[in-house]
């Protein structure tokens, strides 16, 4: 029995400093800064590998797109808001939704080969299931 709990303390010590060699290898700081600061332009930078000119070329699209997506999210509130016909609110969402994947899209065409379909992947089938109830947000959890 002594030897079987000497052998039960060594493997559970070497699983242990396993796990930790194997976290610290493979820790990412800048992610738990970006989750830390809500920042999804450090979490999009540093999970799509993306170099400075990739970055710099999609942040300029994104703060470009702001101005598009704030006025889409502006005719959709005021719609629900006069109690618009549904098929009127139907079509400025559809809209939205065309505009958001054309420029998801646009941000894959930028980043390094394999990482804009790995991108479109994670986004798209958010789009799919959007439900216009205030601004899109890039959590990584649905």
């Amino acid at each position: 029995m002594k030897n079987f709990l000497i052998t039960l303390g060594v493997a559970l010590a070497a699983c242990a400093a396993a796990f930790g060699a194997f976290y610290a290898m493979n820790d990412v700081p800048a992610m738990h800064r970006a989750a830390r600061e809500n920042d999804a332009m450090t979490w999009l930078r540093t999970e799509f590998h993306l170099d400075e000119a990739q970055f710099a070329a999609i942040k300029q699209l994104h703060d470009d797109y702001g101005v598009v997506c704030a006025g889409h999210c502006a005719a959709i509130m005021a719609a629900q808001k006069r109690a618009a016909p549904a098929a009127e609110i139907a079509a400025l969402e559809k809209t939205c939704v065309d505009a958001m994947t054309a420029h998801f899209r646009r941000v894959a065409a930028l980043m390094p080969a394999g990482e804009g379909e790995r991108y479109l992947a994670m986004v798209l089938p958010r789009v799919e299931s959007y439900d216009h109830n205030g601004a899109p947000n890039v959590r990584v959890q649905p």
